[in-house]
């Protein structure tokens, strides 16, 4: 089974303040942490950035991955940007899934992704993507009821075979992941760890998870 992996950066990170790809925890960059643990599971890393300049020293050093230069309206459509070139790359065999990722993981964990990988062959053939679901920490109401989970759709696996309906959404106007895969037969990963899917919003985020 092959694996490639995409992660998305060049966002605006308006409630960051900074580009959080180019944040450092520990010496390194979130790119360059997220697109180390991707490589651990997949065969290649793709990143997708609205300029190579701005992000070539955060991964200048790994030899494994790719930079998409495009330019960027949105998280759905960097995906697609991203499954578009790994389409047309030259004696390229296309991948049976692809690991899309955000570039604000922390806590990401390749063990973990080897496990979800692992259950990949078990799934139905029709299911086009296995992602896990969270809890928004805006969803939380006062009186302590939470409203429905939502798909974690930066975190996850999508079959290679997703590019048509995907493009038919984009074409068609959609830019939402979570309308997209309502429409969509995607599998819930179980059980996942919280912390995996925590991400850097804010610089209150940031700050927590350097603690």
């Amino acid at each position: 089974m092959k694996i490639v992996a995409i992660a998305l950066a060049g966002g605006k990170s308006s409630r960051m303040g900074t580009d959080k790809a180019l944040l450092e925890i520990d010496g390194e960059t979130l790119l360059a942490k997220v697109c180390h643990v991707a490589s651990q599971v997949t065969e290649s890393v793709y990143v997708v950035v609205r300029s190579c300049e701005q992000y070539q020293a955060a991964i200048a050093s790994s030899e494994y991955i790719s930079v998409v230069d495009r330019q960027l309206t949105g998280a759905l459509v960097g995906f697609l940007q991203g499954l578009e070139v790994i389409a047309h790359t030259p004696d390229s065999i296309n991948p049976d899934w692809i690991l899309l990722l955000a570039c604000d993981l922390p806590n990401l964990k390749s063990d973990v992704l080897k496990t979800w990988a692992a259950q990949l062959a078990d799934l139905p053939e029709d299911a086009i993507a296995y992602l896990p679901k969270h809890i928004a920490r805006d969803q939380e109401l006062a009186d302590g009821q939470i409203k429905s989970k939502q798909w974690e759709p930066l975190c996850g696996f999508y079959r290679w075979e997703c590019q048509k309906s995907l493009m038919e959404f984009v074409e068609g106007g959609g830019r939402s992941f979570q309308k997209w895969l309502k429409t969509q037969q995607v599998i819930e990963i179980a059980k996942v760890d919280a912390n995996i899917l925590f991400n850097c919003n804010t610089v209150a985020d940031l700050l927590w998870i350097k603690r």
